[in-house]
């Protein structure tokens, strides 16, 4: 939607600037400069609304006062006064949008007969991501080499997570050094000896690396440190453009308004299950909580080694993940945002949108489904962190696990799994008032402040590379089975060997991959550590769920109070 508008607002650029051709049209200008901000999530006031028309403030005003009339746009009250309001698009207007939107997709790819570009029905575009570096059912070739190369005898210095796609750069290694014409040399680590080994980086004179892979809850915090160098002046002078990315996913690499990182992968938290089990049981795919506890019941089978789910439970970082990610499928970010819809602001927060909401009725039932999950779940569930659930699910020992799509390849790509081909994947189960989404997360490269400044723009085109079209695709081929490029995903090749991509690009469009569920401030990983010990003392039954979400909710405060 928000490229379909970025196109109709360049299509008009050249008519503007010839005087003959020139025509006012305010409603447009409103209400395109509203769908945007909605889109965006971000607040429209009447004043701001009518400085976009380009016509005199009472002409604006007249028309404003039409479409109110009309129904077209809202008016919703922004303080309990009701002396102020936001204006927001109606549902009509959102309804035609999407309509029109749809018909200059079509138009597009029937004008430039663009492949792939036609459904079953004969209808064109309807899997054309518009704005793509690539269209829709265009094979990325494979990589070319470098132009001119990074440099004969240079080793770019690369940091990052021990995780599939790491695992994919390095079994490519070989290529990337041919293709790029340097040396490259790969520190990993655990997620969160990564996040030290960062810190203690960025206190060196000079960093040891050229690039970090971060993740993306750590930008936020990273940024506010100054570790972290803005890529928005190199972003401009390169040309480089992000309209092929995930929007989540490029959203989420920002902070305070400046780009800090370039999408590595884009991986979303999911609940996998056997579509083979729940098939020969007569169970529907889990969309809701209540039928992930139905169906782990149903299928729980001690006796026969069977579990209903394996989930991160483990003290620390792993259950304060999983406990944050859950609430969020029940409605309630863990901390105060601003709603919009069925979403929630993720940018810049005002101290009111700083305070824990772990007091709500939200919390408590995500605690109450966690202790709940706990008699129909693997026995060391405990003990579970990200490797230990996905292995437990690939040897076919759960029929349901938690997991983030990027380690899907553990069993996608293992002939002896019984879960190969006959796994399902669906975003967040929802609670009593929440909705089906999932959490966006992922790495992207960035390159550290403290870089010798002369491999400032090595270390830049390097990250170019590295996230290009052709590169990715080679990632996917070799392990990666997630890619934060649309062109990737509707790539044939690609699309035919994971359908998890797929099911994921649908998930994107639906708009079921956000942000919110972990909130980008600095005090992250702390609130995380918080969680982490007090939500393990209650499925260890030391607390009961109200006292740890208390105990959470003071500590919490005092770790965001202590910021300001």
């Amino acid at each position: 939607m928000l490229r379909i508008i970025e196109f109709v607002e360049a299509s008009r650029n050249p008519q503007a600037q010839l005087t003959c051709l020139q025509t006012a049209d305010p409603v447009w200008r409103m209400l395109l400069m509203l769908i945007r901000r909605h889109l965006e999530g971000k607040p429209v006031t009447i004043t701001s609304l009518a400085a976009s028309s380009d016509v005199p403030y009472g002409t604006a005003m007249r028309r404003i006062d039409e479409l109110l009339e009309q129904e077209i746009i809202l008016r919703r009250p922004r303080t309990r006064t009701g002396r102020s309001f936001s204006i927001h698009p109606a549902e009509k207007l959102l309804d035609d949008f999407q309509i029109f939107a749809q018909q200059i997709k079509r138009l597009v790819a029937r004008t430039f007969g663009l492949p792939g570009a036609v459904d079953r029905d004969g209808e064109a575009g309807l899997e054309f991501y518009f704005g793509g570096a690539y269209m829709a059912a265009r094979v990325i070739p494979a990589p070319s080499i470098m132009p001119s190369g990074l440099g004969v005898g240079e080793t770019l210095r690369i940091l990052t997570h021990t995780d599939p796609t790491f695992m994919a750069m390095e079994q490519v290694a070989p290529a990337l050094r041919q293709s790029m014409g340097c040396g490259i040399h790969f520190a990993a680590r655990d997620l969160d000896l990564l996040h030290g080994a960062i810190i203690e980086n960025g206190q060196k004179p000079v960093s040891d690396y050229d690039i970090l892979g971060v993740d993306l809850p750590w930008i936020g915090e990273f940024a506010t440190a100054g570790l972290l160098l803005p890529l928005d002046d190199a972003i401009t002078q390169s040309g480089f453009t992000h309209s092929d990315f995930h929007p989540a996913g490029w959203e989420a690499a920002r902070y305070g308004g400046r780009q800090y990182g370039i999408p590595m992968q884009t991986t979303p938290e999911l609940l996998f299950y056997r579509m083979d089990q729940f098939s020969a049981a007569g169970l529907p795919p889990p969309v809701t909580a209540a039928d992930v506890l139905q169906a782990g019941r149903t299928l729980h089978q001690p006796s026969r080694g069977l579990y209903g789910i394996a989930w991160n439970g483990k003290r620390g970082t792993p259950i304060g993940h999983t406990f944050m990610q859950v609430m969020a499928a029940f409605g309630q970010p863990l901390l105060n945002l601003r709603k919009i819809g069925h979403d929630f602001d993720a940018g810049e927060m005002l101290e009111e949108n700083r305070r824990p909401c772990l007091q709500s009725e939200a919390a408590l039932q995500t605690a109450e489904y966690l202790l709940a999950l706990l008699p129909i779940s693997a026995p060391d569930v405990l003990n579970m962190q990200w490797n230990d659930r996905i292995r437990a699910y690939r040897e076919g020992r759960v029929a349901m696990t938690y997991g983030w799509t990027v380690r899907a390849s553990a069993f996608e790509l293992d002939p002896r799994s019984p879960a190969r081909g006959k796994t399902g994947y669906v975003p967040h189960p929802h609670g009593p008032a929440g909705f089906n989404i999932s959490p966006i997360g992922g790495l992207v490269l960035s390159i550290p402040t403290n870089i010798a400044p002369e491999r400032r723009d090595l270390a830049w085109q390097a990250i170019r590379w590295l996230t290009s079209p052709e590169i990715m695709k080679m990632f996917v081929q070799n392990g990666s089975v997630v890619s934060p490029r649309f062109s990737v995903s509707a790539d044939p090749e690609v699309r035919s060997a994971f359908p998890i991509i797929a099911a994921v690009d649908r998930m994107a469009q639906l708009g079921q991959l956000q942000l919110w569920p972990r909130p980008q401030v600095p005090e992250f990983n702390a609130i995380v550590a918080i969680l982490g010990e007090h939500i393990h003392d209650m499925m260890q039954g030391l607390v009961t769920p109200k006292v740890a979400l208390s105990l959470c909710q003071t500590q919490i405060e005092r770790c965001l109070s202590a910021a300001r």
